[in-house]
């Protein structure tokens, strides 16, 4: 069963067999390898590992390198694209990277390999995986979907299956046809519906249509599992130098969504202009993304408790999702809050 949710369009992941392999190979590597503090300096080094190619869903991470966030909490981030052929849980667990992002799914399946990480940090409060369709024909609810044919890209095959089991939505009613990673089964009308990304696809069909199409997102029917999550080795929560980088990390991590979420075009900016320069990619595109992603990173929990934050009843639901996936092994120990924690103090900012 592939991992939940998978990347589209621009954003298809390393294929599952060779992110296990890869798992499997790296697990007996050594651990993180930075945590050392600079010659001449009390700035430690500190690698971040992306899970995909610099676009703005990354923006609060270049707005607090830009902005000097995290020097200013005594870390020296090296902020590493990913790609289809990087695996960035694997990349943590050969001491490549201190920090992979990824999605809840994507580190329980590496711990069901052999790994041992754990998530210290959420940054989409809501998982990315929509069901986007016509207007002339929505379907605006998993119910909806009864009836009609339904585009489903590869590795979104247990989603589908698991979003139909939790809405008790007869599946035989339902046809999945198998489609690539663009938006043209839907425009043609050889598909009804189709899985997408929610903050890309949309722009896309609206782009080639037109016209808005209707959105839903799997996060709001029983797809409870977090994605972007920032996850490290349980073995670096355990060394008091790796921590301190990590909270420092944290910290200027969080600082930087704050200016994000409080104003994404500086973010923007830098996406296009800087850290995608050679990545083709536009303003008012990236705009677009940067206004979708305020659905998944700014929830009322993250308005009480703030940016990145994990709830105990938000990891009840993720640890309720993973299993229904089939993937074992699965209980709260996958999550560590106590970082965030530290980091917050009480509060729901980072000043």
């Amino acid at each position: 069963m592939s991992s939940l949710p998978s990347r589209r369009a621009r954003r298809v992941l390393a294929a599952a067999t060779a992110g296990a392999l890869s798992l499997a190979v790296l697990a007996g590597c050594a651990s993180s390898s930075s945590g050392e503090t600079a010659s001449g300096d009390d700035v430690t080094p500190i690698t971040l590992q992306t899970s995909w190619i610099p676009l703005v869903q990354f923006g609060g991470s270049y707005v607090a390198d830009k902005e000097g966030y995290y020097e200013k909490n005594g870390v020296d981030v090296d902020i590493l694209p990913g790609g289809p052929d990087v695996d960035s849980m694997a990349a943590v667990v050969s001491g490549q990277a201190d920090i992979g992002m990824g999605n809840a799914d994507t580190v329980a399946r590496a711990n069901e390999q052999g790994a041992d990480l754990v998530i210290i940090a959420a940054g989409f409060q809501k998982n990315p995986l929509a069901i986007l369709s016509s207007p002339d024909k929505p379907i605006a609810t998993p119910a909806d979907m009864a009836g009609m044919k339904i585009g489903v890209p590869s590795g979104d095959e247990a989603a589908q299956e698991a979003l139909l089991a939790a809405n008790d939505v007869d599946a035989s009613k339902v046809t999945s046809v198998p489609v690539g990673f663009d938006v043209a089964p839907l425009v043609s009308g050889e598909v009804d519906g189709l899985w997408v990304f929610y903050s890309e696809q949309p722009i896309a069909y609206e782009e080639a249509t037109g016209k808005a199409g209707t959105v839903f997102l799997t996060a709001d029917y029983g797809l409870d599992i977090y994605a972007q999550v920032y996850a490290v080795t349980r073995e670096s929560l355990e060394d008091d130098g790796k921590r301190a980088a990590i909270e420092g990390f944290l910290k200027g991590e969080i600082e930087g969504w704050q200016d994000y979420v409080a104003d994404p075009t500086e973010a923007v900016e830098l996406t296009v202009n800087d850290y995608a320069k050679d990545g083709g990619l536009t303003i008012e595109e990236q705009t677009k993304q940067a206004q979708l992603q305020m659905d998944l990173l700014v929830t009322d929990e993250t308005k009480e408790n703030g940016l990145l934050t994990m709830s105990s009843d938000a990891i009840a639901k993720n640890v309720a999702t993973l299993d229904t996936l089939g993937i074992t092994g699965v209980d709260d120990s996958l999550f560590d809050t106590s970082v965030l924690d530290e980091v917050y103090a009480g509060s729901n900012t980072i000043k």
